[in-house]
């Protein structure tokens, strides 16, 4: 199939393309700088697969929780080519798609985002089930969602931070963090194809992205 990918839910954002087996992944680690590149990054990845947007068969990408400003951007570029050109867009919740590359482990997987002020974007899964649901949580209340004897895996652009900050505070827990050739982009694309396969509907027109925490200035409108 032909399909663009793309994940702007941290810092650390991933555009992928794809023309049946040939693919291009870029991943931008720039900060800030992510609303300027996007665009031509997007450009640059259908360049190398041969691809033009108008040729695509659909969109992936992750819907949150994550940044404001990274769900915000991805959801405008990829909806503007769908807008365009009619392409189906498939939207994963972030957390989910860290995960699945750990799906067939024996283990406890915590997969997180750093939601700064001491609190994480986290979910939890166990031999593949989900124990706990995507959260705006600290890490006392994921440590009470796991069973401490038994191994866990951590996954996500912040889980070395994350397996830090879980061995000092539950020692007795066996820790690692996912090692591998590892990219969201291609988990984006299993979970997508698998929803296109179960005949599950894309993305609506009025749908965006999933937010877990409210803005800077939502919050201050209510503090009024």
């Amino acid at each position: 199939m032909k399909a663009l990918a793309v994940d702007c839910a941290a810092s650390k954002i991933t555009i992928s393309a794809k023309n049946d087996d040939n693919k291009a992944t870029l991943i931008l680690d720039i900060g800030p700088k992510q609303s300027q590149e996007l665009l031509p990054a997007i450009d640059f990845v259908l360049s190398k697969v041969s691809l033009k947007s108008s040729e695509l068969d659909y969109i992936t990408l992750c819907k949150g929780p994550g940044t404001f400003t990274g769900l915000r951007l991805a959801f405008s570029a990829v909806k503007a080519i769908s807008l365009a050109f009619g392409t189906d867009i498939y939207a994963v919740p972030t957390l989910d798609c860290y995960a699945y590359a750990l799906k067939d482990i024996k283990a406890q997987v915590v997969a997180t985002i750093d939601a700064k002020k001491e609190q994480f974007f986290a979910t939890v899964y166990k031999d593949g089930n989900k124990v706990m649901d995507s959260k705006d949580t600290s890490i006392e209340e994921v440590i009470s969602n796991l069973d401490k004897n038994y191994p866990v895996i951590c996954a996500g652009p912040d889980s070395k931070l994350f397996a830090g900050l879980l061995r000092d505070k539950c020692p007795s827990l066996t820790v690692s963090t996912l090692v591998s050739d590892y990219v969201s982009s291609d988990c984006l694309y299993e979970l997508a194809e698998d929803m296109i396969a179960k005949k599950i509907e894309p993305l609506k027109d009025f749908e965006g992205p999933e937010y877990l925490r409210k803005s800077e200035a939502e919050l201050a409108l209510e503090n009024k």
